[in-house]
């Protein structure tokens, strides 16, 4: 019976040495490729558990190897499963470290510990005592056991609290092999003697757990690597699959034929089917707008041909689409040239091309004002320059009366030019959005008054005449500065286009929440396909006054700008050769208003 367990038990440990040099075998020939931190930390372990085991084996009574009174073969039994409990506990350590595994540290490690305990238990000579002839298992040998459970059951809950790092079946086989360690163990707890019936038993479930560890990195390293190397590659692959799914971009995949590999969840809001019905589908049975479809087989074609990415921009106004898209086309070839697809990137740029757009027309409005500007800006320097050089020239042979003329002359040539840069700088405000209306009560009385003074020098020296007409009993709510600015030009306007000897009238009338303004002259009079000219910003129409005066036409756009701003609207009713009025609204006092300030 002795000698038929000690064949057995020979038999037992030399499969378990077997497979677990094995275990390291596979483990570090695939230390280059395998990304469980886990299972490279536990494969390489397993060389020296392996060892300590042969030593197990070798020191077993019977087959007097290495002979002595002291059974060796226990101590390497603890000193081995401590080891290998212990590395299985550790290894989630290293499984949560991102970096990869120093094997070559590892090694060393393992091989400094493992030469330890061997000078411990046959040289030195001071590990504890497992076993007594005659008596059985020493405290320490059970205790030992005991402890050796209770970290094999500890590493087992971290095995479960970790099991989404590893793939089902690597998880199944891992927590089978600590179950059946742990029976081991406890078996090795219940024996007196070491060729006992409870000894056998433990070698046999050891046996299984050893099985199953090379279930776990051996078979399944082989016949299942995309389950053990490559899980966190898929998990990568499912996160980025998920990101794909939910960007806003159109995004296809064809094959060389254009038929549909791949549609993101985004082809929903553009087409009208689900995005997996596409699959398999021709481009050209997708359901795209025909000039789109168009696009993308010409861009396709010559991705085909020329194997280089394509990309352009694509205004698609069909039916009822009206977006702007940027289009990417790139090939993607496999090992073979034939295995070769297309990916399609559709960006949707619409809002950056109306922004595109808005900011072209705002640069040509200013570049057209600036030139408008530049000339007009001439015209009243030059009468400076030229009538101050003839009195500086000239000043003891003129008469006073022609001094009088020429600095008369000047100072309204400087006036053109003040009045010119002043509704320059008030615009150029409203279109950097600095000037704000600073809202205050107005008495309209005082405002028109107001006016009326100060536009009186230029209105006398024309021999026009400036009266005033229906007042109102309300007050407005304005910025007077703004009030100003559209009365003073619109009276301007007025005495430029009127006859001497004519005159313009102000008025203001009480209108539900507002004030209505009007300015009436009896002057020229305007065509009527010149009256919505007037106030468009793009619009640089203009035409000299009864006197030839010049202007810029940017007087009356500054006047709707701000009459907007004020919360009021603006227009105008002329007919040629009968005069024209204005008229334009602002809220009355204890009306408020939200408008948009930005233009």
């Amino acid at each position: 019976m002795k000698q038929n367990f000690l064949l057995f038990h020979t038999v037992v440990e030399l499969s378990a040495i077997v497979i677990a040099f094995a275990v390291f075998i596979v483990t570090w020939n695939t230390r280059k490729i395998i990304d469980n931190n886990y299972l490279y930390f536990v494969g390489m372990a397993y060389i020296f558990i392996g060892t300590l085991d042969l030593l197990h084996t070798i020191t077993y009574p019977g087959l007097h190897i290495i002979p002595g009174t002291i059974y060796y073969t226990n101590q390497f039994w603890i000193a081995t499963r401590f080891l290998e409990a212990s590395t299985f506990i550790m290894g989630f350590w290293f499984l949560k470290r991102k970096k990869v595994l120093n094997g070559d540290v590892t090694i060393l490690s393992y091989c400094v510990v493992t030469i330890l305990l061997t000078l411990a238990i046959l040289y030195w000579k001071i590990f504890p005592v497992c076993y007594i002839e005659g008596v059985g298992q020493t405290h320490f040998k059970i205790t030992a056991e005991y402890v050796i459970i209770a970290m094999l059951f500890f590493a087992g809950c971290l095995l479960y609290s970790s099991r989404n790092s590893f793939s089902a079946s690597v998880f199944r086989f891992l927590m089978l092999s600590l179950f059946f360690a742990i029976l081991s163990e406890f078996c090795f707890t219940l024996y007196v003697s070491i060729f006992s019936l409870p000894a056998e038993i433990g070698h046999y479930a050891k046996l299984i757990s050893f099985f199953l560890i090379y279930k776990a990195n051996v078979e399944t390293g082989f016949t299942k690597p995309t389950e053990l190397i490559f899980k966190d590659l898929k998990d990568n692959e499912e996160k980025y699959r998920t990101l794909t799914e939910n960007l806003p971009e159109l995004i296809f995949r064809f094959d060389r034929s254009f038929r549909c590999l791949y549609a993101n969840y985004a082809l929903e809001q553009f087409l009208s089917l689900k995005h997996g019905c596409y699959t398999g589908m021709k481009l050209s049975h997708l359901g795209f707008p025909s000039s789109f479809e168009h696009l993308l087989i010409k861009m396709l074609i010559a991705v085909k041909q020329t194997k280089v990415t394509q990309e352009t921009n694509f205004d698609l106004n069909e039916g009822k689409y009206a977006n702007s898209f940027s289009i990417q086309v790139i090939p993607e070839y496999g090992l073979e040239d034939h295995e070769g697809t297309y990916l399609v990137i559709c960006y949707d740029i619409t809002d950056l091309r109306i922004t595109e757009h808005r900011l072209m027309e705002l640069n040509n409005t200013k570049d057209k004002f600036f030139s408008i500007i530049a000339h007009d800006l001439r015209n009243p320097f030059t009468s400076l320059i030229s009538f101050s050089e003839l009195i500086y020239k000239n000043v003891n042979r003129l008469s006073p009366e022609k001094i009088e003329s020429l600095a008369m002359r000047m100072n309204d040539s400087a006036k053109q030019a003040y009045i010119l840069l002043e509704n320059l700088l008030h615009w150029s405000k409203m279109q950097t959005g600095v000037l704000k209306p600073d809202l205050q009560e107005l008495d309209v009385v005082e405002l028109l008054n107001e006016i009326k003074h100060i536009s009186s020098s230029t209105a006398v020296a024309k021999g026009i005449e400036i009266k005033i007409e229906e007042l109102p009993s309300a007050r407005i709510v304005a910025d007077k500065q703004m009030m100003s600015t559209i009365l003073r030009n619109i009276i301007a306007n007025a005495i430029k286009f009127s006859y001497t000897n004519g005159s313009v009238v102000l008025s203001a009338y009480d209108r539900q929440d507002e004030v209505l303004f009007s300015v009436m002259d009896s002057g020229v009079g305007i065509e009527k396909k010149n009256m919505e000219l007037l106030f468009k910003a793009d619009s640089s129409f203009s035409t000299p006054g009864t006197q030839n005066e010049t202007g810029t036409g940017l007087g009356l756009r500054l006047c709707r700008e701000f009459v907007e701003i004020s919360g009021g609207s603006i227009w105008l009713e002329s007919e040629p050769g009968q005069g024209t009025t204005i008229y334009f609204t602002i809220p009355a006092q204890g009306v408020s208003f939200n408008k948009d300030i930005s233009v």
